[in-house]
């Protein structure tokens, strides 16, 4: 009798037990449910402005840029629309790695068909710990994770039950200003080797992830590497080009390009870590006119159906200090 009324025991527990898990795993799916991209409310700004790139109109972008803060700091996608024309985007979060790029990439290309997307590549060689993959893809699949600091924002009563309409419009367009200047005293950072900085073996992997899924959307995907005196260096530039050479795709790599007149006494706003906002709009004036070349993107400045974009320069303008153009 004790032993058949202990062995009932342990199968109560064991049914609790599962039931118990059953019931968390069912709350977190709830929970993803009510926490997803399309409806992050404008107070988390500042957790989910990569995420943001969902809340532009299906296929309005002709171009994406994704990396970590190197890029959301360097281009200017206003900059660029209101000298060319052409609309981007930057899909960009600070210490980004390759794994969640390879989700953002993904995730980004099943609601936009740009005929181009810029891979910025200091995230490459971002060491990830064993578990990060894993966690990218649980990330992915129930974004209670990811938002757990929504909590307090959360409000049942504000969900938009129109699934096309997003709560958060960036009107920077993943770009970060910053006017800070603090000057680099790091200015011979490209001094030219044959070394090749490695790229661990995983993060390779994710690229070779991210380009195949682009071939399979048929997007041309472009290595962009910006400007950093801090996480730049000619050996990592060494190994993107020939990772871009195996790959078959073009490799540009701003840290090179004299043109741009960046000057690491003013442009900077973190002794080189990343350009302010006056390195970026030379940034933004080269590359705008080198994806203006490179690419045929079309000119939407005269089409009413981009007259949001139409609309930004005055936003932006006050945003950047500059005088708002009223003509």
């Amino acid at each position: 009798m004790k032993k058949l009324k202990f062995e009932k025991q342990t199968i109560k527990k064991a049914v609790a037990s599962v039931v118990f898990v059953l019931l968390a795993i069912g709350m977190i799916v709830l929970l993803s449910l009510f926490f997803n991209e399309e409806r992050l409310e404008t107070q988390t700004l500042k957790d989910v402005k990569p995420y943001s790139v969902l809340a532009e109109p299906d296929n309005t972008l002709d171009a994406v840029i994704f990396g970590d803060s190197e890029a959301f700091a360097a281009f200017s996608p206003v900059e660029m629309y209101n000298k060319y024309g052409f609309t981007s985007f930057v899909c960009a979060s600070a210490s980004q790695y390759i794994t969640l790029t390879e989700s953002f990439v993904r995730e980004t290309l099943e609601h936009q068909k740009p005929k181009v997307i810029f891979l910025e590549t200091n995230a490459i060689f971002r060491k990830m710990n064993s578990t990060k993959p894993l966690e990218s893809a649980i990330d992915a699949q129930f974004p209670v994770f990811p938002y757990h600091n929504l909590w307090k924002n959360f409000d049942p009563l504000n969900i938009n039950e129109n699934e096309n309409d997003y709560c958060f419009r960036d009107d920077l367009k993943g770009f970060k200003y910053t006017a800070i200047v603090n000057k680099s005293d790091n200015k011979d950072y490209m001094k030219k080797t044959k070394e090749k900085q490695k790229i661990p073996a995983t993060n390779t992997s994710y690229v070779y992830s991210i380009y195949e899924y682009c071939q399979e959307k048929g997007v041309e995907l472009v290595f962009v590497s910006a400007p950093s005196t801090v996480h730049w260096n000619y050996a990592k530039h060494n190994t993107i080009a020939a990772l871009a050479k195996k790959l078959g795709v073009k490799f540009i790599d701003l840290n090179l390009e004299d043109d741009i007149g960046i000057n690491w006494n003013t442009d900077t706003c973190d002794r080189g870590d990343h350009v302010n906002y006056y390195g970026a709009t030379k940034v933004s004036a080269f590359f705008g006119k080198y994806v203006h070349n490179k690419f045929d993107l079309p000119d939407h400045r005269n089409d009413s159906a981009y007259s949001d974009w139409n609309q930004l320069k005055a936003k932006y303008d006050v945003v950047t200090g500059k005088k708002a153009n009223k003509t």
